[in-house]
C-alpha cells in the first residue's frame, strides 16, 4: 500500500467520523446542547484565568541578561592568576611577618607577644621593632 493510498484512507476515515459526530450532535435535545455549551465555556474561561503571572514572561530575559553579565565579567577578568598571600610551612610565617613588618604601624604587632614567642619556638628570626623590621 503506497503512502498516497494511506493518506486517502485517513481522509475518508476523518470525513466519516465528522459526519457521525455531527449527526449525533443534531440528535441531542436543546437542554443537553445548552449544558454542553455552558461546560465548554466554563472550561475555556478557567484556562484563560490560569494564565502565567507577568513576571514569568520576563524570566527568560532575566536569565539571558544574567548569562551575558557573567560572560562579560569573565571576559574582562585579568588573565593572570592571583599570587597566593602565603604559602605553606615556615615560608608562610615569614611571608606573613614581612607583610606586617613592612607597614608603618607596628603597634599592632607589638601587642601580640604570643606571636613572637611562637616565632622563637619555630626557630625564625624575630625582627627588631627599632630598625623598622630590617633584621
Amino acid at each position: 500500500m503506497s503512502e498516497h493510498d494511506v493518506e486517502r484512507r485517513d481522509e475518508a476515515l476523518e470525513r466519516r467520523a465528522r459526519e457521525v459526530f455531527e449527526a449525533s450532535v443534531e440528535q441531542l435535545d436543546v437542554g443537553t446542547r445548552a449544558r454542553l455549551r455552558a461546560a465548554r465555556q466554563a472550561a475555556t474561561a478557567e484556562i484563560e484565568s490560569r494564565q502565567r503571572p507577568a513576571w514569568q514572561g520576563w524570566l527568560p530575559v532575566a536569565v539571558a541578561a544574567s548569562a551575558a553579565l557573567v560572560a562579560v565579567l569573565l571576559w574582562r577578568a585579568p588573565a593572570e592568576s592571583p599570587v597566593p598571600v602565603a604559602s605553606s610551612g615556615a615560608t608562610a610565617a615569614i611571608d606573613a611577618l614581612e607583610i606586617v613588618a613592612a607597614g608603618d604601624d607596628l603597634d599592632l604587632v607589638a601587642e601580640d607577644l604570643e606571636f613572637y614567642v611562637w616565632l622563637e619556638q619555630a626557630g625564625l628570626d624575630v625582627p627588631d621593632a627599632h630598625d623598622g623590621g630590617q633584621g
